[in-house]
């Protein structure tokens, strides 16, 4: 595995404690990773958000708003697009 960062600045959503915020030196982004439950195996969703979102993360009234779903990690229905693949990619140092 190479050196590469996933994210930086990880905060953790005191209302929803399946997700977590985090910079993306990949995607040069704000997102938040939600942590999905699919049969016995867990995944994760990718969304897009704002720097006032990622500011506010940590507030503990907060429910931050998912922006455009970036990619998934499902394993079975979800039918990625090559947008989707790219920023997969991007976001993981293979590109």
């Amino acid at each position: 595995m190479s050196e590469f960062e996933y994210s930086r600045h990880e905060k953790r959503n005191p209302k929803h404690a399946d997700l977590i915020a985090f910079w993306s030196p990949g995607l040069q982004i704000y997102a938040i990773s939600r942590l999905m439950n699919y049969s016995f195996a867990y995944y994760c969703d990718y969304y897009e958000i704002s720097k006032e979102t990622y500011d506010r993360f940590e507030e503990p009234d907060f429910d931050p708003p998912l922006g455009r779903l970036l990619f998934s990690e499902a394993p079975v229905g979800r039918r990625e697009t090559a947008e989707n693949a790219a920023l997969r990619k991007k976001f993981y140092g293979k590109e």
